[in-house]
């Protein structure tokens, strides 16, 4: 080799480990974002990772594991097909590459593809808790509510003190079992939910599950404790005001309920719910005019959903209900000739109350 090619050896020989390593401090950076739950940083440190190592094995599949954390799976399944093509990719984590993209599937509702991954992991991983909760998700997307039990039960019994796992089985327990108050099935579900809160006390989706749950069982002054509890820990979950709301609301309790459903809007103004409880509340309070316009952006958002929806009859069924409250706002306001219309759409979209309506207060029309 003569001088100048060693030369040009040993400076791209220097370029690339000096490219190494800067790629490996930023993995360092982006495990320790990661560990923390702070997904978006890491995700910005992988990226300049990749950058300088395009082939950088760890820093894909951690890729593909935050993308999943925010909600980019079809990027995650992205990165994952990069692994399995690279000759250099570790076999041993094979397993867990095949359960990342698994559950990214799952995650895109590609139960087919899914399913084979997590096949394909269950061969390397036969005994990773985790891999049995994915399948269980898997069964409970397919309304295999037996099958998704017996899954979670061995996850448990291989990892007991994963809280994820027990608030998992009493759902599935809720669609399986359908208890009712202070039955065995009962005391299952709740004792499942309480391991959960007990092995993580700051979890807000664990009391919102036991909150919806004991509010189905007509508990309702527990559940609003725990809807309390939700929203300390959880300032921005949407659910825990709807819910504490039509609780308020069913209590006569109607300008704190529709507090709790304006800052549900706030957080998600595209959830029609909000709209028409809050027309509710203010159709009691007799202030009609902002009634009228909740029950208008009900409608409104109603209407995108049933052009979009694949089961149309629920949608229907509650378009239909919204135009009933709109057309009885509009007959309190005066405007019979418009409450007349919404009376006859009710009737027209299979409520035959909407009918009767239009006969009483619309005779002359």
């Amino acid at each position: 080799m003569s001088r100048v090619s060693t030369f040009w050896f040993i400076f791209f020989f220097i370029i690339n480990f000096l490219q190494a390593q800067d790629a490996r401090e930023n993995f360092k950076f982006a495990k320790f974002k990661y560990d923390n739950g702070h997904f978006q940083e890491s995700l910005e440190f992988l990226d300049k990772a990749l950058e300088e190592d395009s082939l950088y094995v760890n820093a894909l599949y951690l890729r593909a594991e935050v993308r999943f954390e925010l909600g980019q799976f079809y990027n995650a399944v992205l990165d994952i097909n990069r692994i399995l093509k690279l000759k250099n990719s570790n076999a041993v984590y094979t397993g867990n590459y095949y359960l990342t993209r698994g559950k990214s599937f799952l995650s895109l509702k590609d139960y087919s593809n899914a399913e084979n991954d997590f096949d394909k992991a269950f061969e390397l991983l036969s005994d990773d808790p985790n891999l049995f909760y994915y399948r269980a998700k898997l069964s409970i997307a397919r309304n295999a509510y037996n099958q998704a039990l017996e899954e979670i039960d061995v996850a448990i019994q291989i990892k007991s003190d994963n809280p994820d796992f027990y608030s998992l089985r009493s759902e599935i327990k809720i669609k399986l079992l359908n208890p009712v108050p202070d039955s065995d099935d009962y005391q299952s579900v709740l004792g499942d939910i309480n391991v959960a809160i007990a092995l993580d006390p700051d979890h807000p989706n664990n009391y919102l599950i036991r909150s919806n749950f004991l509010k189905s069982m007509g508990e309702v002054a527990a559940a609003l404790e725990d809807y309390n509890t939700v929203i300390e820990l959880s300032p921005k979950k949407e659910e825990a005001y709807t819910s504490r709301g039509v609780i308020k609301m069913n209590n006569y309790e109607y300008r704190s309920a529709a507090l709790d459903f304006t800052k549900s809007i706030i957080i998600n103004p595209d959830d029609e719910r909000n709209y028409r409880y809050r027309g509710l509340c203010y159709n009691n309070l007799n202030n009609f005019a902002d009634a009228l316009k909740d029950f208008t952006k009900s409608i409104d958002l109603l209407t995108i959903l049933l052009d979009d929806s694949a089961e149309k009859e629920p949608v229907k069924n509650t378009l239909a209900e919204t135009y009933l409250l709109r057309g009885h706002c509009l007959n309190l306001m005066g405007n019979n000739a418009q409450a007349c219309r919404d009376f006859l759409m009710a009737h027209n979209l299979g409520i035959r109350k909407g009918l009767n309506y239009y006969r009483k207060f619309c005779g002359i029309y």
